[in-house]
């Protein structure tokens, strides 16, 4: 089968292969997924870069590459419950292959007919779930989510409107897409507006401040961002696209009773567990509707994949943005 491989650590330009290696065999709680489609996001590259902690390290040499995808359930090993032709969404290692065995354990079954490329993106999905609930942020009140054009703003944003959050959407220059489509009320553009942010954000609040702020950029921005908080906002990192850092003073956060926290995906280190399904479902069920958009800016075959990592790969470490999707 082919699969997207790499035999040393490195820039993902420079040391992945596209090769012909044998064909999975599902071992004991393993199921072999015949892939349908893989993301491309920072956190792949990351993986090819070995910068996560343990255990999330590559298995050198011929280590195939992708930590996420899409497939159809083909053979169970031994201890398994899914049934074979069963979508699922996958949350492991080497997922940029025709097949992948995967433990049953880090696979989300999906509706049969669920959309695929909706299907590929469930770390996203997951990401904005718990970045909107973790803001703690209610009804009418506003949210600052930096980064706005990425997959994981876009998400974010609509989820917030489902529950009548309002958002402020901040761009380093206005994209092609419409954000107010996604449930921004108010988008700033920093290529024309960055030294007015304080001064906006007051505006728009009518002097109340933000209660949130879901960022994954850092730097200046932030620093303003935090100062136009409101009393007992919160301020959620995931990402760092700046490569700047932010300067605050100390009564700036306790005055304020501002707290920080960062997020990192809840299935990183370990797979979904049972008391997570009612949870996982209604977020594939609000994913499943049409209205819910979760765009894709290219799709690539596996012979095309110097084109999506370059594309698609940005060396700034902390970036949370996906950009394209293989499709097999």
């Amino acid at each position: 089968m082919k699969a997207i491989v790499f035999d040393n650590i490195g820039l993902p330009t420079e040391v992945l292969e596209l090769r012909e290696v044998s064909k999975p065999v599902p071992g004991p709680g393993e199921v072999l997924v015949k892939m349908l489609n893989a993301p491309i996001n920072q956190g792949d590259f990351l993986f090819i870069q070995s910068l996560y902690p343990e255990p999330k390290k590559p298995s050198l040499p011929a280590q195939v590459a992708g930590n996420y995808g899409t497939g159809i359930i083909m053979e169970r090993g031994s201890g398994t419950s899914l049934a074979e032709g069963t979508l699922v969404s996958v949350n492991y290692y080497s997922t940029w292959a025709e097949y992948a065995a995967i433990p049953e354990e880090w696979v989300i079954a999906l509706p049969s007919g669920f959309p695929l490329e909706k299907a590929a993106q469930m770390m996203p999905l997951i990401t904005a779930w718990d970045l909107v609930e973790g803001s703690n942020a209610k009804v009418g009140e506003w949210v600052a989510v930096t980064a706005a054009n990425s997959a994981n703003a876009l998400m974010v944003m609509q989820l917030a409107a489902r529950k009548g959050i309002r958002v402020i959407a901040l761009v380093r220059k206005l994209p092609s897409l419409d954000l107010h489509q996604f449930g921004a009320e108010v988008v700033i553009d920093l290529s024309l507006d960055r030294d007015s942010v304080p001064s906006r954000i007051r505006e728009v609040t009518t002097g109340k401040g933000i209660s949130a702020i879901i960022d994954a950029v850092g730097g200046p921005l932030l620093a303003d961002l935090m100062r136009s908080a409101g009393f007992r906002a919160k301020l959620i990192i995931y990402g760092g696209l700046s490569e700047q850092r932010f300067e605050l003073h100390n009564n700036d956060v306790y005055l304020n009773g501002l707290s920080i926290e960062s997020y990192i995906y809840r299935h990183f280190f370990t797979p979904p567990a049972p008391e997570e399904n009612a949870t996982l479902r209604e977020i594939i069920d609000i994913a499943g509707d049409p209205a819910f958009i979760a765009p894709v800016s290219g799709r690539y075959r596996m012979d095309e994949y110097k084109m999506a990592v370059k594309n698609s790969f940005s060396s700034t470490p902390g970036s949370s943005s996906g950009k394209g999707l293989f499709v097999f």
